[in-house]
């Protein structure tokens, strides 16, 4: 009866409502199918339609960014037209870029590419460079060098400008253009509108020019040219403004603009390291510093009263400091005997420090940083055969290094940067009495004679004199570094003892001469000689200031005073009185 109802249903399109009114009904069973298929068959167009309507509505299905891009480069590659004009306008884009700058500029600038630049700025009147002036660049600011001297980094390229705001100046913009490289700019002259001073600056005893100065007042700051003069420009004056003329070398010049009564001024200028003294004006031995015009003298250190006797100053020709041989702390042996000490003086602040005490101590000399003296050990008995001992003290590191021993020494000398020293044979065996000689760093030790010298001689610059036992001379001749034995005794005796300058070039000692003293400058470069000085008095100890000036001692009845000489030219200045002591046992 089904497989029947479906033939009928198949051949007719008519609704299931108009079936069930042509159709004959047998039993239930055929009634209950027919009802089904009508139910099912409803509810797949219901499904049908809810389907259509939801794909009616739904959003359009999104595509990934790399499916999208991936799509545009196929499409792109396969279109040869659109291929080839790409790579037509990237090649016109490039040809662009070279040749118009501004293209060019703003590409680089795009991409992170930065460039550098500098310039010197000169005052445009006098032509020299300015210190310290501000210069801006692309936001960012810098101060020029004691040259004129500023640069930049990390700037874009192309058009920009250079700008000069500072007080006492007129304003300066200039425009630049920035390219690939460095940019070394031309010189900017900038113009000054404020109150304009000059000044040369001389030594105060040759007079002559200095050529390494400057004048500054807070933030304004002019250098010198090669004739010493400088011109600087004050952007506000008042009551109380200063300038200050410097010169490396030299003591600083203040002086109140508002003292000054033209615009143009010679300034003589003096040395910058101060001399100091022994003098016991005030009753008591008291440490004196002073500059070597006479100015500014202070007391350096005041005596404790417990000295025992004229101590003993010898100035660093390299540094502002004095090694000091005093009793001024009173200290005694267990005999009561009273003891020296010996300080390394500050001259800047008066500070002091002791290095050491003894019953007895020789300062030998200044090697560079170095301190080179005898002590004798405190408490050690008069027969001990290492009972002196000859130390080097660096006032850097305040290492003290011990660098020969001997019962006492019958000579020692300091020849620029080598001791000589000559042993006793005093409680020791006569074959360990010997002249040795060692570095300042206490190496390199050498037997220079195989006996026992009595006394190191200097005969000149370039050679020494050992007298041995037994009457025996030998000669060294310290070029070659050789020494022998003389037939006979040296028709001149006398030693001499040299001072050399800082810097190495120069030498000078002190001679007698018809019961005169003679300063003589010796060339170390050239091996020649002259007299700088005669003067009565004239003696040791003679110390080089610096490379330029020396200082010397006049001894004569109607004084006791230490000198100030230039080396080449100019007369002696008296710096002040003083009261000797030749406590340099070793001579």
């Amino acid at each position: 009866m089904e497989e029947k109802f479906k033939e009928e249903n198949e051949q007719t399109s008519e609704t299931p409502e108009k079936e069930l009114e042509n159709v004959e009904f047998t039993n239930d069973a055929d009634v209950d199918a027919v009802v089904d298929r009508i139910v099912n068959e409803e509810s797949d167009e219901l499904l049908k339609a809810e389907d259509d309507a939801r794909q009616r509505f739904a959003p359009p299905e999104m595509k990934s960014l790399k499916s999208k891009l991936k799509g545009w480069i196929v499409a792109w590659w396969d279109n040869k037209h659109l291929r080839y004009g790409t790579f037509a306008g990237i090649a016109l884009l490039f040809i662009i870029s070279i040749f118009i700058p501004f293209t060019r500029y703003a590409m680089l600038n795009l991409v992170g590419a930065r460039v550098s630049s500098s310039l010197t700025v000169l005052d445009i009147t006098t032509g020299l460079p300015l210190e310290n002036i501000p210069v801006q660049l692309q936001g960012t600011t810098m101060r020029t060098d004691e040259d004129g001297y500023v640069s930049f980094t990390k700037l874009k390229q192309g058009p920009t400008t250079v700008m000069v705001d500072k007080r006492g100046y007129a304003l300066y913009e200039n425009k630049v253009t920035l390219g690939w490289g460095s940019n070394r700019l031309d010189n900017q002259e900038i113009t000054a509108t404020g109150a304009r001073f000059t000044f040369t600056l001389q030594d105060w005893v040759t007079e002559k020019s200095l050529e390494k100065g400057e004048a500054s007042s807070g933030e304004d700051i002019a250098q010198t040219n090669d004739d010493g003069q400088v011109t600087i420009t004050i952007g506000e004056i008042e009551g109380d403004t200063e300038v200050v003329l410097s010169a490396e070398g030299y003591r600083d010049e203040r002086l109140r603009l508002n003292d000054i009564n033209s615009e143009e001024q010679t300034v003589k200028m003096v040395p910058a390291k101060q001399h100091v003294f022994v003098s016991n004006r005030d009753g008591q031995y008291d440490l004196y510093k002073i500059y070597v015009d006479g100015k500014n003298e202070e007391i350096l250190l005041k005596a404790s009263g417990k000295e025992r006797e004229v101590p003993f100053v010898l100035p660093s020709q390299t540094k502002n400091i004095a090694a000091y041989v005093s009793s001024r702390d009173g200290d005694i042996n267990k005999d009561g005997f009273v003891l020296d000490g010996l300080f390394i003086i500050d001259v800047i602040n008066g500070d002091s420090f002791k290095v050491t005490r003894s019953e007895q101590l020789q300062v030998i000399g200044w090697s560079g940083d170095k301190l080179l003296y005898v002590a004798v050990v405190e408490g050690v008995s008069a027969g001990n055969s290492n009972r002196s001992k000859l130390f080097s003290y660096d006032v850097e590191t305040k290492e003290r290094k011990e660098i020969a021993s001997s019962n006492y020494f019958n000579d020692v000398k300091l020849v620029n940067d080598t001791v000589y020293y000559a042993t006793s044979s005093f409680a020791v065996p006569q074959s360990q009495a010997k002249l040795f000689s060692i570095n300042v760093d206490g190496d390199e030790k050498k037997t220079v004679v195989d006996s026992q010298v009595w006394s190191i001689k200097r005969e000149n610059y370039e050679t020494l004199l050992f007298n041995a036992v037994d009457q025996q001379w030998f000669q060294q001749t310290l070029e070659m570094n050789e020494v022998k034995k003389l037939e006979q005794q040296p028709p001149n005796q006398a030693s001499r003892i040299y001072s050399v300058s800082p810097n190495g070039e120069k030498a000078v000692w002190v001679d007698v001469r018809d019961g005169k003293g003679v300063l003589l400058n010796y060339d170390i470069g050239s091996k020649k000689e002259e007299v700088r000085l005669t003067q009565s008095g004239l003696n040791d100890p003679v110390y080089w200031l610096n490379d330029e000036y020396i200082v010397f001692r006049v001894e004569t009845g109607q004084e006791t005073a230490d000198y100030i000489l230039h080396v080449n030219e100019g007369e002696p200045r008296k710096i002040a009185d003083v009261i000797g002591n030749r406590s340099r046992y070793f001579y």
